[in-house]
């Protein structure tokens, strides 16, 4: 099992890995300044991206097996009051261990464990997670009253 030193160089990778590809789909990007285990008092997300108004804020998970990933209740709702403040949408982009493989959950869809925090199951990824290429077509397809009639 990797130690601690690995697994945040790998998560500082896949934060950095997510922040390139909506970069590339058109969205203004920034990883939270304060991102990892020195942020446990600070509001930030560990991702920002903005695109024509439309604000996403992303907590990023990454997974080598498929196990049950688990987030701390206090953790979500500080995703969800940043989310709110800036007039967008919270999401858990969960990185898997196939090549460039994401897959976003909304911290609405969250299940709840009993201790009060939350979880990410391989089910609810199944069910209710949605891949990259939908996510970026949910924030950045025309809908019909954008298009003129001229």
């Amino acid at each position: 099992m990797p130690g601690p030193a690995t697994r945040k160089r790998r998560g500082i990778e896949a934060e950095h890995d997510l922040a390139k590809k909506l970069w590339r789909h058109g969205f203004a990007v920034i990883r939270g300044p304060a991102s990892g285990a020195k942020a446990k008092h600070v509001i930030y997300p560990d991702i920002v991206a903005i695109r024509k108004g439309r604000v996403l804020v992303f907590e990023v998970k990454r997974r080598t097996t498929q196990t049950t990933i688990y987030i701390s209740r206090e953790q979500v709702v500080k995703l969800r009051e940043f989310a709110e403040r800036a007039g967008g949408k919270a999401y858990i982009a969960v990185k898997t261990g196939n090549p460039g493989s994401w897959t976003f959950i909304r911290i609405e869809d969250l299940l709840e464990t009993r201790n009060g925090n939350y979880k990410v199951t391989e089910e609810l990824l199944r069910e209710k997670g949605v891949g990259l290429k939908e996510l970026v077509n949910m924030y950045t397809c025309k809908g019909l009253n954008e298009f003129s009639a001229g």
